[in-house]
């Protein structure tokens, strides 16, 4: 039942089914502080169930960290008392599985609807997949305590480098939530998306320089271009050099990095973010 006094919400039709970006932007803006008591909630929750709880986020990309740096120092031959490449690996896994969890928990807030929440309000649906942003953010703040003994194991040292880490959790961040809005888009028409993101973001893992240097495709002609072709690639470089510095004073320097990286991660955000508004009144009927 509604009274004068309630407010009514509306969204005019356009012909490219993306509403009025002022009022959409206006009304995302006023369920601000639901996002931060969201995101706050889905922290709360994970594995809560466990006896180590919360402690599993911070575990899984350290033991995986250990279990590559193993298989690496077996394949590569290069001995298992290389404690720079452990540091390496296991600083980049946890700035990957904070991207994978940006794009993972963004698509299910979408499916899910947030529980019911968006299937009974107005709230512009968006405001879930940044909230998982935050939730990711967050838990990657969090765990660079338990990346500290590494990094100080590994003798990386501080570096100036380290001084854009804001910026890189930021670039990260953006660009995982332009992908998220993109695949929850298409999870609403293709329900396998979502389960096949998680191997799709395992092989992209294995073909961005994260378990392995990409100062290894120096002088590789083809396939270097080729490899330069994935942003991810610009992405672990810069997480690379911010982490312990540069691996080689060589070509890609940290500059050029962060600027194809930030091109890409503007790129998606926005391209992701005016499909998911056009496409947004379908959901509720679809999901």
């Amino acid at each position: 039942m509604t009274t004068p006094d309630t407010p009514t919400i509306t969204r005019r039709a356009t012909r490219t089914g993306v509403p009025p970006l002022g009022q959409y932007l206006s009304e995302a803006w006023r369920y601000r502080t639901f996002a931060v008591y969201w995101s706050r909630a889905e922290i709360k929750s994970r594995n809560f169930e466990t006896s180590l709880g919360r402690l599993w986020h911070f575990l899984n990309p350290l033991l995986f960290g250990i279990i590559y740096f193993i298989f690496i120092g077996i394949i590569a031959g290069g001995g298992l008392d290389n404690t720079a490449r452990l540091g390496f690996i296991v600083g980049n896994l946890y700035a990957w599985t904070y991207f994978s969890t940006i794009i993972n928990t963004g698509i299910g807030s979408v499916h899910g609807g947030g529980g019911g929440v968006t299937g009974q309000s107005a709230i512009p649906r968006v405001v879930l997949p940044f909230a998982s942003t935050l939730t990711a953010a967050n838990l990657f703040v969090r765990s660079l305590i338990a990346y500290i003994p590494i990094h100080i194991l590994a003798d990386r040292g501080l570096h100036w480098e380290q001084l854009l880490l804001p910026v890189m959790v930021v670039l990260t961040g953006m660009f995982g939530l332009g992908l998220a809005l993109l695949l929850a888009v298409l999870n609403v028409y293709l329900r396998d998306v979502s389960r096949l993101v998680p191997h799709f973001l395992r092989l992209w893992l294995y073909l961005s320089p994260a378990l392995w240097g990409y100062t290894r495709l120096f002088d590789q002609g083809l396939v270097e271009t080729i490899a330069q072709l994935n942003p991810m690639y610009w992405g672990m470089v810069a997480w690379t050099f911010i982490y312990g510095g540069p691996l080689s004073s060589e070509r890609p320097g940290l500059g050029m990095a962060l600027l194809i990286f930030t091109a890409w991660a503007v790129a998606t955000l926005l391209i992701g973010f005016f499909t998911f508004i056009s496409r947004e009144d379908e959901f509720a009927v679809r999901n």
